[in-house]
């Protein structure tokens, strides 16, 4: 076995520096409210976080997995709607929303894993936005549940909660929680069986793994944990609207995801910082925003064709193997 010394004490050389950057970012994130003690601020990076969370389980299902799901935005919307119906129509408390949601969120990731699954491709992405789009419409007709397209308002959310301050590091904590677990379960032989599923799917079934058994994991896993998220963006802004479940939210994912790079885990908060609080700095300047955010897309994906940080990690690959 030859080892490439050269490539190896570039890697090491470089670890000072990597740890240097998470203990700033750390520090920086730990600090974000006394720093910027501006409410308007501080609630930017909470919706920033949230969708962090969302875009890091998007991430999961086609930055590991290979599964390009635009129905995706049905667990975020789920999420934000049973903490919402549980609390507003059932007199919850968030204690026991929260769980029960999960266990929700759980029950229709396995349902529409097992019915989406039955296709692959571009047939799969078809099939998951139809559940998407129907889950929508039904929410809307029933407006003697859900409020319809007026949503569901005033939330009951704990006072403790209703301070700015307190809520960014429980958004905070979620994002962490969230990035840990699934960094340890790409390192796991779970995560590489699922790149080697995105790899080549059938190469994978001929080697005895059970690909749809895992695809089913992949799908579960990530549908809950944007349950979450979507539990968190209800009860930051105590209420709920059928947005939530429109393809717009699973385009934002989907740029968030694009823009960072896929396959990282870290790229795509990346991208919800760019999405989010760029593309909302960029709104309270001017009307033509869209089109200025658009530019902005359309430069990263011309020169950063694997996004922001999926393109530096694939020179550091370049600079190793060359090395």
């Amino acid at each position: 076995m030859v080892v490439n010394t050269q490539a190896v004490r570039s890697r090491v050389a470089r670890l000072p520096l990597v740890r240097l950057s998470w203990g700033v970012a750390a520090a920086t994130l730990a600090a974000y409210p006394l720093l910027i003690p501006s409410s308007y601020y501080v609630s930017l990076a909470i919706d920033v976080l949230i969708m962090g969370v969302y875009a890091l389980t998007f991430d999961l299902l086609l930055g590991f997995t290979g599964l390009l799901s635009l129905g995706h935005t049905l667990f975020f919307g789920l999420g934000a709607y049973a903490v919402g119906l549980l609390m507003v129509k059932a007199g919850l408390g968030v204690a026991a929303a929260l769980p029960l949601a999960v266990v929700a969120a759980l029950l229709v990731a396995v349902l529409f894993g097992v019915l989406s699954l039955r296709v692959s491709g571009v047939y799969f992405a078809m099939v998951t936005l139809a559940f998407s789009e129907l889950t929508r419409l039904a929410v809307e007709k029933m407006s003697w549940l859900t409020g319809g397209a007026d949503g569901l308002a005033g939330l009951p959310t704990p006072a403790w909660l209703g301070d700015r301050t307190v809520f960014y590091y429980v958004a905070l904590a979620l994002l962490v929680s969230t990035y840990l677990l699934l960094r340890r379960l790409v390192a796991s032989p779970v995560g590489t069986t699922w790149i080697a599923i995105r790899e080549n799917e059938r190469r994978a079934a001929a080697i005895g793994y059970n690909v749809f058994a895992y695809k089913l994991l992949a799908i579960t896993v990530a549908g809950v944990l944007a349950a979450l998220a979507g539990a968190a963006h209800a009860l930051f802004f105590s209420y709920v609207s059928p947005e939530v479940l429109g393809v717009d939210n699973t385009i934002n994912v989907l740029l968030m995801t694009m823009i960072g790079g896929l396959g990282t885990l870290t790229g795509p908060v990346l991208g919800a910082v760019v999405v989010r609080a760029v593309g909302t700095m960029l709104s309270s300047y001017t009307d033509h925003w869209l089109l200025l955010f658009g530019v902005l897309y359309v430069a990263i994906v011309m020169f950063r064709p694997k996004g922001l940080l999926g393109s530096v990690r694939a020179r550091q690959a370049r600079q190793e193997v060359a090395a």
